[in-house]
């Protein structure tokens, strides 16, 4: 929450976010051949990169998920969010970034990361403040687990790449699956990390000891 180094400002200064979501849209090192888990498709099912919050700069904390859900209740909202996904794949330009990052501006505070799934008030920050990608940026048919091979994809793909643009103060992987796939990633680069543990096995009391270790793991690396 301190003053921006030379450089973050810099690296703040020099991506460009259109290409840089548009290339993860575009990807197409993954198949259902590849994988059969994978939902891939021209229209609503296409690689979705993450959102970056317009402060997120000033605070720099990135929760990584699993995979991109596929909508259940969210089928009229996810709709001109497909499409403004496809605009900027096609035409990477700031103008249709924007319009993104508009659409998500009204879809993001629909999306299960902050509440159970992260503490975001408990750590004083808003959605404006946090990134969120998730480690595979593909959905997967009845939100299956992605396999082996496109999880490498990913991580080889994009993954590293966001961690050196966004880089974050801390981050937190939601869910034990993402930390388990890419917390080296993290690790390597001597980027604090801690994860919010969803299996249903936990009891009331291990909840709640994991959600104030991640709440004092981002306060400590937000400091």
């Amino acid at each position: 929450n301190g003053p921006v180094s030379f450089n973050v400002r810099h690296r703040m200064s020099t991506i460009s976010w259109s290409a840089e979501f548009a290339k993860v849209i575009s990807c197409a090192a993954c198949s259902r051949e590849t994988d059969g888990k994978l939902l891939r498709d021209e229209e609503e099912n296409v690689p979705q990169p993450g959102y970056i919050g317009e402060n997120y700069w000033k605070r720099r904390i990135a929760l990584v998920g699993q995979n991109p859900g596929t909508p259940k209740t969210l089928e009229l909202q996810d709709r001109p969010y497909t499409a403004a996904l496809r605009n900027l794949r096609d035409t990477p330009i700031d103008a249709n970034y924007r319009e993104l990052h508009r659409v998500l501006q009204t879809f993001i505070p629909q999306w299960p990361v902050h509440g159970n799934y992260f503490p975001l008030a408990e750590c004083d920050l808003s959605l404006k403040d946090i990134a969120y990608f998730n480690v595979v940026r593909c959905r997967t048919g009845g939100d299956a687990k992605p396999g082996t091979n496109t999880v490498n994809s990913c991580l080889r793909n994009h993954f590293g790449r966001w961690l050196d643009n966004l880089a974050p103060r801390v981050v937190v992987f939601i869910g034990k699956w993402a930390a388990d796939r890419a917390s080296h990633e993290v690790e390597h680069r001597g980027i604090p990390f801690a994860f919010m543990n969803r299996q249903r096995s936990l009891s009331s009391l291990e909840r709640s000891e994991n959600r104030r270790n991640v709440v004092h793991v981002v306060r400590a690396g937000d400091a």
